[in-house]
């Protein structure tokens, strides 16, 4: 049996590494980021809906999840991504937060419901 050279070899692979990979389309890339960025505009509707049912200013808001204030109003844009973690860190929103993310939920009925304690 023969031994291979080392120019079988070359020959029998590619050149270029990247002459193997297969490519997404950018028909596809197209699709991800536009499903992304109806993603982004959602959570930036719920941020939104958080900050009203709060009651705070952009400022205020902001301050309360020390982020800076233009950076707020990117997420509620939908041109940034939103940062989940950093209003569940301030316990006070989190309530409000889930509220608004259930309201984005298809199929998901928000029902406020008061409850009073009969008195003794």
């Amino acid at each position: 049996m023969a031994n291979p050279s080392v120019a079988d070899a070359v020959v029998s692979r590619p050149l270029l590494r990247t002459e193997s990979r297969k490519r997404m389309a950018k028909a596809s890339l197209a699709a991800i980021r536009k499903a992304e960025n109806e993603d982004w505009v959602r959570l930036g509707t719920a941020v939104e809906r958080t900050r009203g049912l709060l009651g705070l200013t952009l400022q205020e808001f902001a301050s309360a999840i020390d982020k800076d204030e233009r950076q707020v109003a990117r997420w509620i844009a939908g041109t940034e991504r939103t940062q989940v973690d950093a209003i569940f860190a301030v316990a006070h929103f989190q309530r409000a937060f889930v509220i608004a993310l259930a309201e984005q939920a298809q199929g998901v009925d928000v029902v406020t419901e008061i409850r009073v304690p009969r008195s003794a």
